[in-house]
């Protein structure tokens, strides 16, 4: 992974519409997160838990998004084994609901700003919260493995709102 180029890395991740994902993700090693991704890092990065910016999303690197959510062109983040137990730890120590609930207002406008069909809601919280307690439990199998996750972001829109991938790490694989 430290000698791929981003190119070379996006050729081994396959993407969320591949035959390749589908099987990844059947077996727990991926998982997608397209329509709520931008609102699920909102939750998480607005909560006033951590005074730097750059260190409270472990989910995505500590990495910085531009204002409309997007990754820098090209990027795809890769969490090393201890920065997926981090995120791990993160998401496990962190009140999923209740970030949720507390950025109802930012959540709001956020969906509206981004046009989504439908206005946020109830509904809308309830599959942001699921969403996270998925995105938990991915990064807490990847840490119990010690495993790697990229990043991939979604083509169409250069949001982060795609599939984090796990990656065997050297040390997990014997390598």
């Amino acid at each position: 992974m430290d000698t791929c180029s981003p190119e070379e890395l996006g050729e081994l991740v396959p993407r969320d519409r591949d035959l390749r994902y589908d099987r990844l993700a059947a077996a727990g090693l991926a998982l997608g997160v397209r329509r709520t991704a931008v609102l699920m890092e909102l939750a998480l990065t607005e909560n006033g838990l951590h005074p730097d910016p750059a260190a409270r999303l472990p989910v995505y690197g500590g990495g910085r998004h531009e204002p409309d959510g997007a990754l820098p062109c090209g990027a795809m983040p890769v969490l090393r084994p201890e920065q997926v137990a981090a995120a791990s730890a993160f998401l496990r120590g962190s009140a999923l609901g209740e970030l949720v609930r507390q950025q109802n207002s930012v959540l709001a406008r956020t969906a509206a700003h981004l046009g989504y069909p439908t206005p946020w809601s109830e509904t809308w919280a309830a599959l942001v919260v699921h969403d996270l307690r998925e995105l938990r439990d991915f990064f807490a199998s990847a840490a119990a493995a010690g495993d790697a996750v990229v990043v991939r972001e979604a083509e169409e829109t250069g949001r982060p709102d795609a599939a984090p991938q796990r990656v065997n790490s050297p040390s997990s694989t014997g390598a």
